[in-house]
C-alpha cells in the first residue's frame, strides 16, 4: 500500500482528521480519553506545536498515522533546553504493521535537528509494546511516573480556595517554578503557556485553587477535567497537577486534593517524589504507569543526562492530554 509522508502544513482540515485518527488509534487504551474537534483545536494550539514539526502518513487524502510534536524549553540536567516533546504517536488499526511509526518518527527527528532542538522526550507505558520500540529507536528511560487515582479526600478547605488564574497567575507561576526547580521534564511557566493551560481549554477554565498570602501564593494546585479509561470503566475525574507549596507533607496534599471539584481525583506524579507516597496516604491508588523516555540529538543533552539524576515532573498535558 502506497502512502505520502508529509506534515501539517500540507493538511486542510488537520483539525477533523486528528480527531478521527486519535479516537481510533486509542480506543482501547487504559488512561487515554475521548476526543472532540474542540479539544483538538485547543491540542494544537500548545505553544511550540509547530505545523512542519508534526508528521503524518496520507492514504490518499486521510491521514492514517501521526506524530505529534511541540517544542518547549525543558529541565534536563543541570539546565534547561530546547527540546522535542512527541505527543499522539498513533496509527489508524486498519494501517498498522506498515512502518509508518517508525518513519514517521524518523521524519520527525530530522526536522527537530533542523530546529536545532536539543533532545526529544516523550510517555510510554513501559508494560505496553510501544516501549520496545522507542528503545530501538534509542530512546533511554529516565523516569517512572504512576496515574493515581481514588475518591476526593476529605480534609480541612478552609486554607486554599478557588482563585482567579486571570488575577493571581504571576504569583501562582512564581511558586509552581520555584517548587519544580531542578525537577527534569519541567518547561517553566511563562505567561503563554499559562494562558492556553489554565485559562483556555474548550471544557473551559481550569479549576485553580491556592493559599494567598499578601501579594504571593503559599499552596496551589490546579484541576483539569477529563474522562479517562479506566480498566473496564470510564471515569469522571479532575486531574490535579502543578500541585505546590512553600511547604509540601501530607496535610498541604490532603487539603489541596480535597478541593477537587469533582467526586473522583487523579494525579500523575514520579514514582520517587514523597507527593506520590503522601497522595496514596490519602486514599488514591495506582492506575496506569508511566515512563519519561529522552532521545539526546547532540552532545549537549548526552552529558546533560550523564551526571544528573533528579525527580522528573510528569507532564500531564502530553500523558492525558488536559
Amino acid at each position: 500500500m502506497g502512502y505520502e509522508l508529509t506534515d501539517h502544513s500540507r493538511i486542510d482540515d488537520v483539525v477533523a482528521q486528528t480527531t478521527r485518527l486519535t479516537n481510533a488509534a486509542f480506543a482501547d487504551y487504559e488512561g487515554a480519553m475521548e476526543v472532540d474537534e474542540s479539544w483538538t483545536e485547543w491540542y494544537l494550539q500548545r505553544p511550540g506545536t509547530e505545523p512542519e514539526l508534526c508528521q503524518v502518513a496520507l492514504d490518499g487524502d486521510t491521514v492514517v498515522a501521526q506524530v505529534l510534536v511541540c517544542a518547549q524549553p525543558l529541565q534536563l540536567g543541570d539546565g534547561v533546553l530546547d527540546c522535542a516533546i512527541i505527543d499522539g504517536v498513533a496509527t489508524h488499526p486498519e494501517h498498522r504493521r506498515q512502518g509508518l511509526a517508525r518513519q514517521l518518527m524518523e521524519r520527525a527527528h530530522e526536522a527537530m535537528k533542523e530546529r536545532e532542538l536539543a533532545a526529544s522526550v516523550l510517555y510510554t507505558n513501559p508494560e505496553d509494546h510501544p516501549y520496545e520500540f522507542y528503545r530501538r529507536l534509542g530512546y533511554r528511560e529516565r523516569a517512572r511516573g504512576s496515574l493515581l487515582v481514588g475518591p476526593r479526600p476529605e480534609g480541612n478547605r478552609c486554607a486554599a480556595e478557588e482563585v482567579d488564574a486571570t488575577e493571581h497567575g504571576g504569583a501562582l507561576r512564581d511558586l509552581i517554578n520555584d517548587y519544580y526547580t531542578g525537577w527534569e521534564g519541567f518547561h517553566p511557566l511563562d505567561e503563554a503557556i499559562w494562558q492556553w493551560h489554565r485559562l483556555d481549554p474548550p471544557v473551559g477554565p481550569a479549576t485553580v485553587v491556592a493559599e494567598l498570602a499578601g501579594s504571593g501564593a503559599v499552596s496551589t494546585v490546579s484541576f483539569a477535567h477529563a474522562n479517562l479509561k479506566l480498566r473496564t470503566r470510564t471515569q469522571a475525574v479532575a486531574v490535579a497537577y502543578d500541585m505546590a507549596a512553600t511547604v509540601m507533607n501530607e496535610d498541604q496534599v490532603r487539603s489541596l486534593l480535597s478541593s477537587a471539584p469533582t467526586e473522583y481525583v487523579a494525579m500523575l506524579v514520579d514514582n520517587e517524589a514523597p507527593e506520590r507516597r503522601w497522595a496514596e496516604s490519602v486514599g488514591l491508588q495506582k492506575q496506569v504507569s508511566e515512563v519519561a523516555m529522552v532521545l539526546p540529538l547532540g552532545r549537549e543533552a548526552s552529558t546533560a543526562l550523564e551526571d544528573h539524576d533528579p525527580l522528573w515532573y510528569v507532564m500531564v498535558e502530553s500523558v492525558i492530554g488536559v
